[in-house]
């Protein structure tokens, strides 16, 4: 039996604007691309096969992946990786696998451009019929968003999408007929029913026999390096009582997180947000929520957060618990983190973890130390009491062999990251580790959660000169 994993792909090699299906989008300027990494869950080796829909429905492309090693990954950089996809193509991907496999896959300027602009999203292997995406904007002191959703059922279906302001109201609702497989674009940008300087949530819909797979972007103008801040995330359609945050950064090397908690629920609520700094907590309660609304602080002002966490800074987590929980009071979470200073314009969004989603074994599609300029960072959280010993195990990738680092996490302080260059089998202090591959986490004691980064690091690898823009960029690991 193969294992299915949904990939939503956003893909185009034409500027500024894009035409689909008679409509015009009108997208953040320049020429963008596709990276799709895959990784192999199982010990065995894996044979992949992607194929490409275009927004019309027509199969574009059924394309052989070849074999991936076990607990391994590939990268296709589509420009250059997959010849037979045509120039201009815009669409989604179904990835198939005689292993269970996961994937993620990067929206970017060409490898290069300057400035650099990059988000990430998941591929889906659980499509649902309800998809909730917690943060979509028009016109909103520089910032859009649009929200790439794909039909993954075998006959065409009309999707409905409705918009709540950030009051919490139904600014505009919409319907599009979606083909099999396929993908629509829904462009906020383009929508004069959401007004000017709206900042709100969505959520799209399709049917018990055609569940639904959303990515959604956001972005700012990106005529400098400054303004180049470029989101991707993951819809979800599954949400809890309570949600795990592995990382929020206050006054971090400039950098600073924002909290979007959306009710996917049919009663208003209200959350408690505790956050762990250094092994000290402190404690938010939200405003009222109401159903489909979504409320959150920007951890660098320091009106939102309580008063007992002025002259906090530095990395932590969080956990996001409904008040007075019942079945009909469900939330989900996405956090951003961004620097707005020094080096202004990156940003990242990604999507926290219910208790159910974790595991004693996480994997990260992609983990890169000094690779063409990138560098990567994880980061774990035990979610469960009692001590957690694991062990980060970094495949086999050019000329490093595949090693491990072992680490514990306790009650008092129940995260764990590690900088990829740092890690023990890379090039002392080298710029020569080239490393582009998957990283397996698996502890024993306690349940984990976890998200890896991404960034063009200049002053770690300086060999291919400075960039500026947006090169950070951020994925969940996928538990198993």
């Amino acid at each position: 039996m193969k294992k299915l994993v949904r990939v939503l792909l956003v893909l185009s090699v034409l500027a500024v604007a894009l035409m689909a299906t008679g409509n015009v989008f009108a997208f953040p300027g320049g020429t963008w691309v596709s990276g799709v990494t895959v990784a192999n869950l199982s010990s065995s080796v894996a044979t992949v096969n992607i194929k490409f829909y275009s927004s019309t429905g027509s199969l574009a492309l059924d394309f052989n992946g070849g074999t991936i090693a076990g607990n391994g990954s590939k990268t296709w950089y589509l420009p250059s990786h997959v010849p037979g996809l045509a120039s201009g193509f815009i669409g989604s991907a179904v990835v198939s696998s005689d292993q269970e496999v996961a994937a993620i896959v990067n929206t970017q300027l060409p490898s290069g451009t300057d400035p650099a602009r990059v988000g990430t999203s998941t591929g889906v292997a659980a499509p649902m019929e309800k998809i909730y995406a917690t943060q979509v904007m028009r016109d909103y002191y520089g910032w859009n968003s649009y929200c790439a959703v794909q039909n993954t059922g075998d006959t065409s279906v009309t999707v409905n999408a409705t918009y709540y302001n950030s009051a919490g109201t139904v600014q505009d609702t919409e319907s599009k007929n979606v083909p099999a497989y396929s993908s629509y674009i829904f462009d906020q940008s383009t929508n004069a029913d959401l007004g000017t300087k709206f900042s709100g949530s969505a959520k799209f819909q399709g049917d018990a026999t055609h569940p639904l797979a959303v990515v959604c972007n956001f972005y700012n103008s990106g005529d400098s390096g400054s303004s180049a801040q470029f989101h991707s995330y993951n819809g979800l359609g599954e949400g809890g009582t309570k949600v795990y945050i592995p990382r929020v950064v206050k006054d971090y090397y400039s950098y600073q997180s924002g909290l979007k908690v959306q009710n996917i629920g049919t009663e208003s609520l209200t959350v408690n947000v505790t956050y762990n700094f250094g092994g000290t907590q402190y404690t938010q309660t939200s405003t009222n929520i109401g159903p489909g609304q979504s409320w959150g602080p920007y951890m660098g002002d320091a009106s939102q957060l309580p008063g007992s966490m002025a002259g906090v800074s530095g990395s932590g987590s969080a956990i996001v618990e409904v008040n007075s929980p019942n079945a009909n009071k469900v939330i989900i979470v996405t956090v951003n983190e961004d620097n707005r200073t020094n080096p202004a314009g990156r940003g990242v969004t990604y999507e926290a973890s219910l208790a159910a989603e974790a595991s004693d074994t996480i994997v990260f599609p992609q983990v890169a130390s000094e690779y063409y300029g990138y560098s990567s960072g994880i980061q774990i959280m035990k979610i469960s009491a009692g001590t957690a010993n694991c062990t980060a195990a970094y495949s086999a990738m050019g000329s490093i062999a595949a090693f491990s680092d072992n680490f514990s996490m306790t009650d008092a302080n129940p995260g764990w990251s590690q900088f990829a260059p740092n890690a023990s089998g890379m090039t002392a202090g080298g710029a020569n580790d080239n490393y582009n591959g998957a990283v397996t986490v698996t502890c024993t004691g306690a349940q984990v959660i976890g998200i890896a980064n991404l960034s063009y690091r200049y002053d770690v690898d300086p060999r291919y000169g400075n960039l500026t823009g947006d090169s950070f960029t951020t994925a969940r690991g996928i538990n198993k």
